[in-house]
């Protein structure tokens, strides 16, 4: 609600002449020439005559006035909004830069359009006045000015501030902008389809990117038609500057979105080269390549952008590098990881497609980014792992060995007599030489120690292939070929095992004694003498206190 309203106010009030006052027609100083000329070219003060004195004389008064027409069209079209409280008033006035008696009301926008002291009187300069054709041309070509003249002098009624001419052209202007778009999407989709046919566009990156570049390139032709179609309409100046100034940043962004577009689709096909070459450090550039290209793309986008918005890049350039030193101290992991990406890409401790294992995680390096590497686990699930973790951590390149290793302990039970185990031995020596991709010089097969258990045979080879298939492959040879000579031989695999010796179980007393049988009676005489016997030594040998 606020929004409209503030709509419809700027539409129904120019804050040029709000206040209705004349210039002194002395043309004295550039506030006096620039307004004047403005002055005389609004609907209630029209008089183009007098307009033209403020540009210098070219020719007769019909062109003159035909050429002030066409400045006010250019400066409108263009959303040139002019604020007369900025304009100098001093007849002296001089550029503080080249001291020269010249004044540019858009220095930035425009500096063909200046105003010039020559005896005393300040008028449009003759290069100004001369350059007003080919700019009023470029503003509005294909003849559209004599259309723009033609609305202009049959405008009869008004409403906020706005001719009907101009409603009806702003409610038409969206209908044929959408009707434009789908025409440039039809007419350009069979040439992109064309291009990913020809290109072998296979991947769904690719045609997402060729989908999207298609349609950012239909947006930018409409806001560039956009742009050709508001001055036509005629709009208040000030109107004009904010809408014009949005399609042009609308534009920019649009230009942005498509470049990044393309260079997905350029490092698409760099990538793949990448991948036909043997060596792996192009595969390791590609992905830093591309970040930086989109970085220096973006960078180069913003510069207009910034511009547009009226933002002094010298001092805002002055201003980050005088923050860097807070930004660099605030952002110290950033750029930890910044040197780290360059340490390994420099010290190349692993490459992309190498199977590592680095701070905990294994997997295969699928990405070496600015800020982290990328790997895939078993799972395929994807892990970011910062470069300086990656630098600071122990690398293990399970990707650069020359060959894998099938190495465990072959337990034999112990009641296994000394020949058997050492023909089974033989017979492992054998297969392990015989198979095609072992390492013959580092094969160690040897009877190893006698465990608590078992006996064991230390069973180490080495394994030529490329990668983790070809290794579980060969190993289910290996261990399938020692169950069968184990089958062969006689061996049985022992396996741990342990005693267990129960002194009781639940409902019986712990070591049972069995029942005493009764004494017989020579038994119990043979009692009654020893008792005897031991009186008897106890009273003829006296212990002495001291034993």
């Amino acid at each position: 609600m606020r929004l409209t309203s503030l709509l419809l106010f700027i539409l129904a009030w120019n804050p040029l002449f709000s206040q209705g006052l004349p210039p002194t027609d002395s043309l004295e100083s550039p506030y006096q020439a620039i307004y004047q000329h403005l002055y005389y070219l609004q609907p209630e003060t029209n008089d183009p005559a007098k307009a033209a004195e403020a540009l210098t004389q070219v020719g007769d008064s019909a062109t003159m006035v035909k050429l002030a027409i066409q400045l006010k069209q250019i400066l409108d079209g263009n959303g040139y909004f002019v604020n007369l409280e900025s304009l100098p008033r001093n007849p002296q006035w001089r550029d503080t830069i080249t001291r020269s008696s010249t004044y540019s009301p858009f220095p930035g926008e425009n500096p063909n359009i200046f105003v010039i002291e020559k005896n005393g009187v300040w008028r449009y300069s003759l290069e100004t006045v001369k350059a007003i054709p080919a700019m009023h041309q470029h503003l509005y070509p294909f003849g559209i000015d004599r259309l723009v003249n033609w609305f202009g002098q049959n405008a009869q009624h008004s409403f906020l501030g706005l001719y009907t001419w101009q409603w009806i052209g702003l409610l038409l202007l969206p209908v044929l902008l959408f009707l434009l778009y789908w025409l440039i999407y039809f007419l350009l989709f069979p040439i992109i389809r064309s291009l990913a046919q020809r290109f072998q566009v296979d991947d769904i990156t690719s045609q997402r990117s060729l989908r999207h570049a298609d349609h950012y390139l239909s947006l930018w032709v409409l806001v560039k038609v956009a742009i050709m179609a508001i001055p036509i309409l005629q709009l208040p100046v000030q109107v004009n500057e904010w809408m014009l100034h949005g399609l042009r940043i609308t534009s920019w962004i649009f230009i942005m979105l498509l470049g990044l577009r393309i260079l997905d689709l350029i490092f698409v096909y760099v990538r793949k080269a990448a991948e036909k070459t043997e060596t792996k450090t192009d595969d390791q550039l590609v992905p830093i390549l591309r970040k930086s290209a989109q970085v220096a793309l973006v960078i180069f986008i913003l510069i207009p952008i910034l511009r547009l918005l009226e933002v002094n890049l010298t001092a805002l350039i002055a201003g980050l590098s005088i923050g860097g030193i807070a930004i660099a101290l605030a952002a110290q992991d950033t750029v930890k990881n910044l040197i780290s990406s360059a340490l390994i890409f420099f010290d190349k401790p692993f490459q992309i497609g190498d199977y590592i294992l680095a701070g905990g995680v294994e997997g295969t390096v699928v990405e070496i980014g600015f800020r982290s590497t990328r790997m895939m686990t078993i799972d395929s699930s994807i892990i970011s792992i910062p470069n300086s973790n990656m630098i600071n951590d122990q690398i293990v390149n399970l990707g650069l060995r020359q060959y894998r290793l099938v190495h465990f302990m072959i337990g034999v039970v112990y009641n296994t007599p000394a020949d058997q185990i050492q023909r089974f031995i033989d017979s492992l020596r054998e297969m392990a030489h015989a198979h095609p991709i072992t390492r013959k010089d580092l094969i160690f097969i040897y009877l190893h120690e006698l465990n608590s258990s078992s006996i064991d045979i230390r069973f180490r080879v080495p394994v030529v292939v490329p990668d983790f298939k070809n290794e579980l492959i060969v190993r289910e040879e290996l261990v399938m070929g020692i169950i069968r000579l184990a089958h062969e031989a006689g061996i049985s695999f022992a396996f741990p095992s342990q005693s267990l010796y129960v002194e009781s179980f639940p409902g019986q007393e712990a070591n049972p004694v069995a029942p005493v049988p009764p004494a017989t009676d020579w038994q119990k005489i043979e009692r009654s003498w020893l008792v005897k016997l031991q009186d008897h030594w106890a009273t003829s040998h006296p212990t002495s206190p001291e034993e």
